[in-house]
């Protein structure tokens, strides 16, 4: 029987352990007589992280940010140190650089650039009224931040560690069960209503889950686990993932289409449809994946025949790369499990968006502040007033990714100053009469693991993490103990003030809220169907359709549930689809003889024309211009033909052909634009043709 509630055991166990590391960093520190032995106690509290990989990955991008940080400050300190301001102006711009550059890279090793930028400001700012002893200062904060860092990361992998593996492998296992229950609403028998029910959100959420994926995966490489010996193999699982979505959701749109058009008598499509729902029942078997009957050329009589093919093509492909992608987290799981030697290596990682306008804006705010507060600090003569201009640099870099983070600047403020008082407490009322550090570590574990049990907390983990860290700092314990109240007054008003600096140049100087982060990512949307349009050298189809989901996945997170976003809901897969159509019609373009490359350009043009006038959170606008120019690459390449050969992997896939049939494009480019409009007049006869569909 458990003394405590199940849900308590695992954030209890955190909570031990990262107190435990905070102690084992304070008690080396004091031993080895480091000048400020609780930074690397509050340094523990800050990296520790409930999975072990995510802490041993962050950790290494940690210490090398804090060398670099340190190693510009003893840069310029001894240099410009004669003239404060022009001093504190250049640290800003470090420090502001810095964030602009960490926030393209939502990756962690953002971490290296933002620990550098704002190591510099701890470090610098504190040394400019001791500028001889900004090398000491540099070397003390360097081993205090390590040491800390350290201990938290030997804690949490030699003890108990929890591997990134589990929640991962749930994750991944969840998404899978949510693609299969989209393909069995795809293939639903006529007698139960024929076409897809699944909501758009739900199938938005598939983008979301995925790049959390690929986000979680690249802790893997330092997990404790065996999956970090197995990169590839989960890369590989990513990058069918991916492919997997727009597939889908092109399977869904043609499903929609023929049974609209009364198709579904077909019986070739019925047995197709009837083996997938027996294969999915049965829990969708990697090595028992059913047959699905293509054709391997077709003349096409009409745009119903080539719907109902490219539907039954669609969905060999898809029968496909789910059990590809069962098969690789089989694997994953027992090693022992079969693997085909396209599921063990990854042809490229996931290209994630780049918002650089609001990362420059983050950075000119960072900026800003620093400079505000250093001429506060300056020109008042304030004792205390580095400390201010340091933590004025942590608050602006630490939450700038967010849309709008001036609530959880407050918020994390608030916490910080709720453990100051606290602090006060120990310093004043109790710590006096300890005289020995077992015994004050037995004082003070109470109030530390009650703080830390609520870091693993989802929504009350960073202000418990900010408590944790005012207590620590406002302790400040050190060799040897003088209580000043006058100057722990003093030097706490610094982060009261830090916060206040933080918050108001954010809140002047960037747009925030929700609202303008979905404008820009819908402009982002917008930008890159122009370029996929106009680029002259057709682009990779795997970095084009990750980052393009990725922009999916960051809209349907900041619409949530409302429903004033349901057209930009709506809209956000078929950008997807649209995406990789552009990107194959390009292929397509490269390859095919000169006659069709001149229709194909000319689509491409008039394509281009159209997404620069759109709005994507709005239905597709007629275009009778671009509707004739795609039916007219589409009849004249049915008309010429195409080699005859068996339908390839989906455009996209990592072992598909470089240069895709242009039919596929074609079909799926005209269905997501202009899904209400009657078919094209195909030519009566024409020569056989393999059909692709895409998404």
């Amino acid at each position: 029987m458990f003394l405590f509630p199940k849900a308590w055991v695992q954030p209890l166990l955190f909570s031990a352990k990262t107190v435990a590391a905070g102690f084992l960093a304070l008690w080396i520190g004091l031993w080895v007589g480091l000048p400020f032995p609780f930074w690397a106690m509050t340094t523990a509290f800050i990296v520790s992280n409930p999975l072990a990989g995510a802490t041993r990955s962050k950790a290494i991008y940690r210490v090398i940010g804090t060398f670099v940080g340190a190693v510009f400050a003893v840069a310029v300190v001894p240099v410009l140190v004669d003239t404060p301001m022009i001093l504190s102006t250049v640290l800003a711009l470090w420090v502001g650089g810095c964030l602009t550059v960490s926030l393209l890279d939502r990756s962690a090793r953002s971490y290296t650039l933002m620990l550098a930028g704002y190591t510099a400001a701890i470090i610098a700012f504190p040394s400019v009224n001791q500028p001889y002893a900004v090398f000491d200062t540099a070397v003390a904060r360097v081993t205090e931040i390590t040491l800390g860092i350290v201990a938290a990361t030997l804690t949490h992998s030699l003890f108990l560690p929890q591997s990134v593996a589990v929640p991962l492998g749930a994750r991944l296992e969840r998404w899978l069960g949510d693609a299969e229950a989209w393909l069995a609403d795809c293939v639903r028998s006529a007698d139960d209503g024929g076409a897809p029910r699944r909501a758009p959100r739900e199938q938005q959420q598939l983008a979301v889950d995925v790049v959390d994926c690929a986000l979680m995966a690249i802790h893997v490489p330092y997990d404790t686990s065996h999956w970090r010996e197995m990169t590839g193999t989960l890369r590989a699982l990513l990058e069918r993932m991916l492919v997997l979505l727009p597939l889908l959701s092109g399977l869904s749109d043609r499903r929609s289409a023929i049974a609209t058009e009364d198709a579904c008598a077909d019986p070739d499509l019925e047995s197709a449809q009837a083996a997938t729902r027996a294969w999915i029942a049965a829990g969708c078997p990697a090595l028992d994946r059913p047959a699905i009957a293509v054709p391997e050329s077709i003349r096409p009589q009409s745009w119903h025949d080539l719907l109902a093919t490219s539907y039954r093509v669609r969905l060999a492909q898809v029968v496909t790369l789910l059990a590809d992608c069962r098969q690789a987290l089989d694997h994953l799981r027992d090693p022992r499990q079969p693997l085909p030697a396209s599921l063990r290596s990854p042809r490229a990682a996931l290209r994630l968006h780049q918002d650089l306008g609001h990362a420059l804006m983050a950075g000119i705010a960072a900026s800003v502040a620093v400079i505000a507060c250093c001429a506060l600090w300056i020109y008042s003569g304030w004792a205390d007033g580095a400390g201010a201009a340091a933590m004025t640099a942590v608050f602006c870099c630490l939450f700038a990714a967010m849309d709008n983070p001036i609530p959880v600047i407050l918020r994390f403020g608030v916490a910080i100053c709720a453990g100051v008082p606290l602090a006060g407490i120990y310093l004043f009322e109790v710590l006096p009469y300890v005289h020995d550090f077992t015994v004050m570590a037995l004082v003070m574990a109470p109030t530390l693991l009650a703080i830390a049990a609520f870091i693993p907390h989802p929504r009350l983990g960073g202000q418990a993490t900010a408590m944790a860290m005012g207590f620590c700092s406002a302790l400040a314990i050190q060799e040897s103990f003088h209580p000043d109240f006058e100057r722990f007054v003093n030097s706490n008003i610094g982060q009261v003030l830090a916060v206040v600096l933080a918050a108001g140049f954010t809140a002047g100087l960037r747009n925030l809220g929700t609202d303008v982060a979905i404008a820009r990512l819908l402009r982002a949307l917008q930008r890159d169907l122009v370029r996929l349009s106009t680029t002259a050298t057709p682009p990779d189809p795997a970095l084009a359709l990750g980052r393009v989901i990725d922009q999916t996945a960051l809209l349907t997170q900041r619409l949530g549930a409302d429903p004033a976003g349901s057209l930009a809901a709506q809209a956000a897969l078929r950008e997807v689809r649209l995406a990789i159509n552009l990107v194959a019609i390009q292929h397509a373009r490269a390859a095919a003889p000169l006659r069709q490359q001149r229709a194909l350009a000319s689509l491409l043009r008039e394509a281009a024309r159209y997404f620069r006038a759109w709005r994507p959170d709005a239905p597709p606008p007629a275009d009778a211009r671009l509707q004739h120019r795609i039916d007219r690459a589409l009849r004249l390449i049915l008309k010429e033909g195409g080699p005859v050969r068996p339908p390839p992997l989906p455009f996209g896939h990592p072992d598909a052909p470089d240069a895709p049939h242009a039919i596929a494009a074609l079909i799926a480019l005209r269905r997501n634009l202009f899904p209400n409009s009657p078919g094209p007049v195909l030519p009566l006869t024409a020569a056989p043709a393999v059909v692709e569909p895409l998404a």
